[in-house]
């Protein structure tokens, strides 16, 4: 098992066999299952924005306008992933019993979420702190055995993806070289198609 001080430990309860647990360093900047969470974040509402501006005539206006919306994201995306690496990255705690999996942020995604809800708490905006709020409750999550309704995996990554329904969100499982396959089977073995 990997140890990983900076990264707390899932809360499970007493009388839940652990089948497996670890902690890992997730970092953001060559990561592509993050690249692509930020593609689909980003580049779909640009994409439509260039769609709504396209109905005004203005073609140049359609196309840039959007395009220098997504680079401005970008670049902010590639300053936040350098600090975060350089930082150690994001650091994440997983958990498997009998039950399900559980997944649990490590305290400096804890301490980025409280510092917004407060910063906008102070600066009186709604906005600020909800975001701030909804990023504290993502903390943590858990997908039972029996809700799993699909499961992705990148072996050359050692991520499994574990997703439970549409809107509800998904474990991504960063594993270790030694827990992987295990992992997987285990997984599969759980996972009722």
């Amino acid at each position: 098992m990997e140890e990983n001080k900076r990264s707390e430990p899932t809360e499970v309860s007493e009388n839940e066999p652990i089948l497996f647990q670890w902690n890992h360093s997730i970092r953001m900047l060559f990561n592509p299952v993050l690249w692509g969470s930020f593609a689909l974040c980003f580049g779909i509402p640009a994409i439509l924005l260039g769609i709504g501006f396209s109905f005004t005539g203005d073609l140049k206006v359609a196309v840039l306008f959007p395009a220098a919306l997504l680079a401005f994201f970008v670049v902010i995306w590639v300053i936040v992933g350098i600090v975060i690496d350089l930082g150690g990255g994001f650091f994440s705690s997983f958990t498997i019993t009998s039950k399900g999996i559980y997944f649990a942020s490590g305290p400096a995604a804890r301490k980025a979420a409280d510092a917004v809800t407060i910063t906008g708490v102070l600066t009186g905006s709604a906005l600020r702190t909800g975001a701030g709020l909804l990023a504290r409750e993502e903390q943590d999550s858990f997908i039972a055995w029996e809700e799993i309704k699909k499961v992705s995996v990148r072996k050359e990554m050692r991520y499994i993806s574990v997703r439970s329904g549409f809107g509800i969100k998904p474990i991504g499982m960063y594993c270790n070289q030694e827990n992987f396959e295990p992992v997987l089977k285990l997984v599969q073995s759980k996972f009722k198609r």
